[in-house]
């Protein structure tokens, strides 16, 4: 009897013990995705700077009415000489040969010269007001003759003309708006050697004008 409750005591043990979960024997793994781990070196990019091109600012005349050279390798405004030219009339050959209307101003030759072969540029400022510069301002060759510089405005021929007679001849020239008041004065084509002159021809009733002159040293060989 008690061998046999021993027994069925032990069957139940066993049986409890092949029913009953292993704790830490197995485990479920849950299947995920597979990450590969890549290293990527820092490499620190040198900092480039965006160039940024300085803008050139054009030099303001001082005075208003007056033309200054441009000197564009030094960006900078040259002051022409300011001379006083009178206008006069004469005839030659009492009449014969006609007649002449002429600037005259002292002095052969300008303090004031150039050798640049480059473009010639001058700047002008205005009050503002000006419509066509090219009506109020004129540029004249000047021909040095009996130690003065003369510029022929009007000539009137004669019976016997006097083609040898050197004159001073009107140079064409081109304006650009700058600015409101400031412009500038562009030449269509190379100026010669010799002397030059601005001039403010808006009353030409005057007897006396103002020049703004300069000289030209190089030859046309050049």
């Amino acid at each position: 009897m008690e061998k046999s409750l021993h027994f069925t005591i032990v069957s139940l043990i066993v049986a409890l013990f092949f029913h009953l979960p292993v704790h830490g024997q197995s485990s479920t793994v849950k299947k995920g995705a597979k990450y590969d781990t890549i290293i990527v070196k820092h490499v620190t990019k040198p900092i480039v700077k965006a160039v940024v091109q300085q803008e050139i600012v054009l030099p303001v005349p001082e005075f208003i009415n007056q033309p200054y050279y441009f000197d564009k390798n030094g960006n900078r405004l040259i002051k022409l000489e300011n001379a006083n030219a009178l206008m006069l009339t004469k005839k030659k050959t009492l009449g014969l040969k006609g007649a002449k209307q002429f600037l005259s101003m002292d002095a052969p030759a300008s303090k004031i010269r150039f050798v640049s072969k480059k473009d010639i540029l001058f700047f002008i400022k205005t009050s503002g007001d000006v419509i066509d510069l090219t009506s109020y301002i004129k540029l004249y060759l000047f021909i040095p003759a009996d130690q003065k510089r003369e510029a022929i405005i009007t000539s009137k021929e004669g019976l016997l003309s006097d083609k040898d007679e050197a004159k001073g001849k009107l140079i064409n020239f081109s304006v650009k708006m700058i600015s409101k008041e400031i412009y500038m004065i562009q030449l269509p084509e190379q100026l010669t050697a010799g002397e030059y002159g601005f001039v403010w021809v808006k009353n030409m009733e005057l007897k006396e004008f103002t020049v703004f002159a300069f000289g030209i040293d190089w030859k046309n060989s050049d």
